[in-house]
């Protein structure tokens, strides 16, 4: 399973990179908002520092034209983009036509919640799927499980389509990894989570304290 970033800030990004993880950046409209006035700029950022693909979203939702039209110049832009299209009529479309245009342009269809949208996005020939899992549990209030049947449900069909998913905290996190999602995606926030848990803290306190109880700062020899 890859690990990406969902994030706009070049120092998120940087970091995490540091860490030797991460594989890929998520963006959205939102993000990119966050970033600041300079749209373009802010892309180019993103780009410089990423460690892999950058998913970019075509903005809109229901005018196929326009989500086309910008799918081609994000794809122009940089072949290191995959253009995210949303689920909906219109962005199936834009993805089939664009396809038959350019069948190399990676795609993506992003903020699918249900298994028939998964279904759909992978009959049109979406390179990925983003299934919101994450989100979608905030929003309804109770576990969600998608990445188990969408697997399986490609599996039968022979969909290529990789599934990505949207966590929140570790969690779910391991669950899509048992489930065989291909990629997870945390903001920075969710990332740090993954390397802590209480457990794991009490235990290391204990063996200091016992340690420092008897030998103090000593160490063992480091040359």
């Amino acid at each position: 399973m890859q690990l990406f970033i969902d994030s706009s800030s070049p120092d998120e990004i940087a970091q995490a990179s540091e860490w030797g993880l991460v594989q890929g950046v998520t963006t959205n409209p939102s993000l990119i908002a966050k970033a600041g006035h300079d749209m373009q700029g802010s892309l180019k950022q993103i780009l410089d520092v990423a460690p892999g693909v950058v998913l970019c979203q075509a903005v809109g939702w229901h005018e196929r034209a326009p989500l086309e039209a910008q799918a081609r110049w994000l794809h122009s832009y940089a072949q290191q983009i995959v253009v995210k299209l949303p689920m909906s009529l219109a962005g199936l479309q834009a993805l089939k036509n664009l396809k038959q245009e350019d069948p190399t342009m990676p795609i993506a269809v992003t903020a699918v919640a249900s298994v028939a949208q998964a279904y759909l996005a992978g009959k049109y020939g979406a390179d990925i799927v983003a299934i919101f899992n994450g989100p979608l549990e905030q929003v309804i209030d109770q576990p969600v499980d998608l990445v188990g049947p969408v697997r399986q449900m490609y599996r039968n069909y022979g969909f290529a389509t990789k599934i990505l998913s949207c966590g929140r905290f570790p969690r779910s996190f391991g669950e899509f990894a048992v489930a065989g999602t291909d990629i997870c995606t945390l903001k920075f926030e969710f990332l740090k989570l993954l390397f802590d848990h209480p457990f794991t803290d009490m235990r290391m306190h204990g063996f200091l304290s016992d340690w420092e109880s008897v030998f103090g700062e000593a160490t063992w020899p480091t040359d």
